[in-house]
């Protein structure tokens, strides 16, 4: 569990995750060496979005005295364009992906930016209990400006290195250790003051049914710092701290239609040098998938997660919601996804700047959207797409609703 970075939840407002959530599935030769052609896929892809509240302002908020202009919507439209190598020899595993996007603002010109997202993986194995996974990763993207809510330089550079190895030291029984960095870095000086580094070391304990299904032990501990804090005696931010996580984890194939997976855990993070910043909270996850037939797909995902928030009113976040999804392949060459989620947000353990009378920030967010994929020929993809999110704060600066729309094209060679 990720708890204080971005995810692909989080960013959904972002324009390059669109052009990411589509990349093509590749075929996995084992013990043969793949033809170029069938392992290296080359792909270029346009998209163009509408966003009728792109810096999420509320309503309480003249836009003209955030950007100078009246109207709050923007049309963006990205260029990119990549490949995918997926390349299997004997028991070893490689995967390099990598692809670049230039993004163009009608109206917010200044938020222009070129963007890319990398990654280099080696899924090792030796003989048949030994394996892991060594990798890095690079992605310079736009943040969301979900609690930002303002025209600020918010292009950020999240790198991530990884190594791990999994023993199985009995037919049902593994044990993994890895170790992790991430660091995330701001290109806009005045947001260097939220440049992150974290060293990770995870350790799980699973117990491997025959069925496939599994039940485990996972410890995760956490060092980070953020480098460009310096402490003042007038300083509300502390610039360290440790944080450790305990869960039991569980996944359950019920039967060929319906998976169940999820993890109940506990929480806790120390600060350096302001305890009151401290937080300590219980985390959970639950996602059941359920396939109703050939062509249809539930999803139904409800979480509990506890993580730093990304401003300077609060020191952690707990949220708890619900996230649906129903997919159906309505042909061969057409495929519809309908998302819907609700969260509450609630903002803790920092200063008083964000009260609303004696209450801290809560938040109530709610999307639903619509995707299509349409594959009139298998190397070319057009994907639409709608979108509607509210927020109901009690904060009134904090409340906000906008509409996107968009569409995806791409062409794979």
């Amino acid at each position: 569990m990720k708890l204080s970075k971005n995810n692909a939840i989080r960013n959904r407002y972002l324009l390059p995750c669109y052009m990411m959530l589509i990349s093509g599935v590749l075929p996995n030769k084992s013990y043969a060496v793949a033809s170029p052609d069938d392992t290296i896929r080359p792909y270029v892809a346009s998209n163009l979005l509408y966003d009728s509240n792109f810096l999420r302002l509320s309503d309480n908020v003249n836009p003209v005295s955030v950007t100078g202009q009246s109207d709050k919507s923007d049309f963006i439209k990205q260029v990119s364009a990549g490949f995918d190598m997926d390349w299997t020899i004997s028991k070893q595993h490689l995967i390099i992906k990598a692809s670049a996007n230039q993004n163009w603002f009608q109206n917010l010109t200044s938020l222009d930016y070129t963007g890319w997202d990398t990654l280099a993986q080696w899924n090792w194995q030796v003989g048949n209990n030994l394996d892991g996974e060594i990798g890095y990763s690079n992605i310079q993207t736009l943040g969301s400006f979900g609690q930002l809510n303002s025209l600020v330089g918010n292009l950020q550079n999240n790198q991530r290195y990884f190594a791990n190895g999994g023993y199985l030291f009995h037919p049902n029984g593994k044990i993994k250790f890895g170790l992790f960095r991430e660091e995330r870095q701001f290109d806009d000086e005045n947001r260097q003051f939220s440049n992150n580094t974290e060293d990770n070391a995870e350790l799980n304990l699973q117990y491997l049914s025959p069925t496939e299904s599994t039940l485990g032990l996972r410890i995760l501990a956490t060092d980070g710092k953020y480098p460009q804090r310096q402490l003042t005696s007038g300083s509300t931010q502390d610039n360290a701290y440790t944080r450790m996580n305990y869960a039991v984890t569980g996944d359950w194939h019920a039967n060929s239609k319906t998976r169940i997976d999820g993890l109940v855990g506990y929480t806790h993070q120390n600060f350096d040098n302001f305890s009151s910043l401290d937080f300590a909270d219980i985390v959970a996850h639950l996602n059941i998938n359920w396939r109703v037939s050939e062509k249809t797909l539930l999803g139904l995902s409800a979480r509990r997660d506890i993580y730093q928030a990304d401003n300077f009113f609060a020191s952690f976040v707990l949220t708890q919601g619900m996230w649906f999804n129903l997919s159906w392949q309505a042909s061969p060459k057409i495929a519809l996804n309908l998302p819907m989620s609700y969260q509450q947000q609630q903002f803790l353990g920092g200063s008083r700047s964000n009260t609303v009378g004696t209450e801290q920030q809560t938040d109530n967010v709610s999307n639903i959207g619509l995707n299509v994929m349409y594959n009139p020929l298998e190397s070319i993809s057009i994907g639409p797409m709608l979108s509607y999110e509210k927020r109901d704060s009690n904060n009134p600066l904090a409340s906000y609703e906008t509409k996107s729309a968009g569409i995806n094209l791409k062409a794979a060679f």
